[in-house]
């Protein structure tokens, strides 16, 4: 068994202004959605070849607290990144042996960013 994505949802007809933030400032690589079966609205994007986020358009209320954590190799690059995207940030206490701390895209759904060190190295 095997982790394949985890789903976001944003606002209709917000897709293109989230875009930016998980292709350029989390690093991750947009991929094609085929074309039935799924919603033709939203993006994908790749994290590693295996596992991926779907940004999926739907009305309604998102929890607050709801997020999702990536491993990302440099944080400090990362947060460079945000930083120039004028993305939040939250330092969080250590965990696992590494830095951590959440972001969010520009409709608010948490990102946790956790440092490739430790047990997660």
């Amino acid at each position: 068994m095997r982790f394949h994505h985890v789903n976001v949802v944003v606002p209709p007809g917000t897709t293109a202004s989230v875009m930016p933030f998980y292709a350029n400032a989390l690093g991750l690589r947009q991929v094609a959605k085929p074309a039935e079966g799924v919603a033709q609205t939203g993006a994908w994007f790749d994290i590693d070849g295996t596992t991926q986020v779907h940004v999926s358009e739907r009305a309604g209320a998102r929890h607050p607290q709801a997020h999702f954590g990536l491993v990302v190799e440099d944080l400090d690059e990362v947060l460079a990144r945000l930083r120039d995207a004028g993305a939040p940030w939250e330092d969080q206490p250590d965990l696992f042996g590494g830095r951590r701390g959440f972001t969010r895209d520009p409709v608010g759904n948490r990102v946790e960013l956790l440092e490739r060190a430790g047990s997660l190295a």
